[in-house]
């Protein structure tokens, strides 16, 4: 950006605001061809899920705004309180009668008729409270082998609350946002080794603990072989896929999204976007992906420059939800890894999701706002 844009420019960094709305436009754009079809066919209303997804986005921009407005201070002082939050709500999911249950999974609280998915929550507050904590202690982190054991018990603790969900999916990425915030805070390699040797055993144990997560997994390396059933997520998937080729069928022409491909508009909608959209497509979104991470980690660095510890923790935590979920996300459409449900970020269609994602990043943008205010006061 240029002197004279910046003398007109006082808001948020522009560039992750254009791409942030690049995303989510597109991925509104999506999610509409996605589900027009099943709309109209359960529903009566094809625009149904459309409808849903523009106000899930005036809620979540409301909310995401005043947690701009709020000062960075506030979130540290409450991210201990904040955790706390995450384990009671996470344990109120399972009661019965209170957690709302979808095939078979106690993931939801319904708030004023709004259903909130916890662990999309859970992973936030998470990301906050870790980010406080090495703040406190990261000199204790890097030398003394106790001040890691608290993280990765209460680790432990969150995680086998999303387990009993269940929600693998979730277990994957808290057990991935922890271990790279304790990396990033300078834990010995050492531990880091082990805790990699340990963390790889308990995911691989918890996987084939379940039938069905085993059946997902044995599926997962020849779905052919059981297409119709415990396959037929994955082979709709990848035919989508193949069907797209290089330019893609078109905009709201996809054969897999009519009935075929269960959940097009949610986990599965990069299939649905790559049989649309072609190769060129998905580049174009993944594109928008690594430029959003790439300046996500530049305000990193000008953090940890800044000595703001608490600021760059969390925004490093933020970009390893964020491009970790995005990862897991399209490898399973692409088959490259076993089904789980995880949401491609500002694509899929998903409440929760939505006004989590608006919340984390606003506060990004207020802690970048004020990195490079006190870099030019400095100055």
């Amino acid at each position: 950006m240029t002197q004279l844009s910046k003398a007109y420019w006082k808001g948020p960094d522009i560039y992750i605001v254009m791409i942030f709305s690049l995303l989510l436009v597109w991925g509104l754009v999506s999610m509409t061809s996605a589900s027009y079809f099943v709309a109209s066919h359960k529903l009566g209303n094809g625009w149904f899920y459309f409808i849903r997804q523009l106000s899930h986005i005036a809620i979540s921009f409301a909310v995401a705004l005043v947690c701009y407005l709020l000062p960075t201070r506030f979130w540290y002082k409450v991210s201990p309180l904040g955790f706390v939050s995450a384990c009671i709500l996470l344990a109120l999911v399972l009661v019965p009668g209170i957690g709302k249950s979808v095939n078979g999974a106690s993931r939801w609280l319904s708030i004023a008729g709004i259903n909130l998915q916890v662990s999309e929550l859970a992973k936030w507050l998470y990301v906050l409270y870790m980010a406080g904590y090495i703040h406190r202690r990261q000199y204790d982190i890097q030398h003394h082998f106790k001040a890691i054991m608290i993280p990765l018990i209460l680790m432990g603790l969150i995680g086998s609350l999303i387990l009993m969900e269940p929600d693998f999916g979730s277990l994957c990425l808290i057990v991935m946002i922890g271990s790279s915030m304790l990396f990033f805070a300078g834990m010995r390699w050492r531990y880091i080794f082990s805790l990699l040797i340990l963390f790889s055993t308990g995911l691989a144990v918890i996987a084939v603990s379940a039938p069905y997560r085993l059946a997902r997994l044995t599926t997962f390396f020849d779905p052919w072989a059981n297409a119709f059933s415990e396959g037929y997520q994955l082979t709709q998937s990848l035919m989508a896929i193949a069907r797209g080729g290089l330019w893609g069928v078109g905009l709201g022409q996809s054969l897999q999204k009519q009935l075929y491909l269960p959940e097009a508009h949610t986990d599965f909608i990069y299939a649905i976007m790559a049989e649309e959209m072609g190769v060129i497509g998905c580049f174009f979104i993944l594109s928008c992906y690594i430029l959003l991470f790439a300046r996500m980690f530049y305000w990193i660095i000008k953090a940890c420059r800044s000595d703001a510890l608490f600021e760059a923790s969390y925004m490093f935590g933020i970009m390893v939800w964020w491009s970790m979920a995005s990862i897991l996300s399209i490898a399973v459409n692409l088959g490259v890894v076993p089904t789980k449900g995880i949401a491609l970020p500002l694509i899929s269609y998903g409440g929760s999701n939505l006004l989590i994602n608006f919340c984390a990043i606003a506060i990004f943008l207020k802690m970048a706002k004020q990195i490079e205010r006190e870099s030019e006061s400095c100055c």
